[in-house]
């Protein structure tokens, strides 16, 4: 695993001789977006493997009514997400109005210990959409259908759709860009396979 890591870092150097290190993201931003190219980025861990969930329950609870409220308001809020260390619900916005779905804290009773909570959400402007980024994640012949890319899924946390892909070049990044804008980012995995189907 370590000799892996070793192998695409240095990868990352070949691609790019001066690649952007976001320790707190756990990313490395191979190639930033441009005004007509898409961004590359490699995660050489991911930090679901490095973090700790002791008492996050009742933030994933309050995530899930901040869930709701998007697919509720899909045209003024965007996908909610929590930060870790300390634990903090992020509720992207849109809208005006959006902010103002956005800022109520949200309540409950911890299922494990019976203790009530109150959830005060961090609200921050974006720029796509519930709306937008489920439009293209369920648009046929989407971004999914360049030959490079064998996955894609919303990153609340970056308020795009990721592309995941083994290779990439220029004229991909270009090519997306023209196509979907902001949409989209690519994570580059120069290990990562296809799903093999049976």
């Amino acid at each position: 695993m370590r000799l892996k890591t070793i192998f695409a870092l240095f990868a990352v150097y070949v691609v790019t001789a001066a690649p952007e290190f976001l320790p707190g993201e756990w990313r490395v931003i191979v190639q930033p977006a441009t005004d007509d190219a898409v961004e590359v980025y490699y995660q050489p861990v991911s930090p679901v493997m490095l973090r700790s969930y002791e008492g996050i329950g009742p933030f994933h609870r309050a995530e899930e009514v901040a869930q709701q409220r998007a697919k509720d308001h899909p045209h003024d809020l965007a996908p909610p997400y929590i930060l870790h260390e300390p634990y903090r619900l992020v509720v992207p916005y849109v809208t005006a109005r959006g902010r103002e779905l956005a800022t109520p804290p949200i309540s409950g009773v911890n299922r494990s210990d019976g203790k009530p909570y109150t959830i005060v959400p961090q609200v921050r402007p974006v720029e796509n959409s519930q709306a937008e980024l489920t439009a293209l994640m369920e648009k046929e012949r989407g971004p999914i259908d360049e030959p490079e890319v064998f996955a894609m899924g919303i990153k609340p946390e970056l308020n795009r759709i990721v592309l995941q892909t083994n290779a990439f070049d220029q004229d991909l990044r270009r090519r997306l860009a023209k196509q979907y804008g902001g949409l989209v980012t690519i994570e580059w995995d120069p290990f990562g396979q296809p799903p093999q189907l049976d």
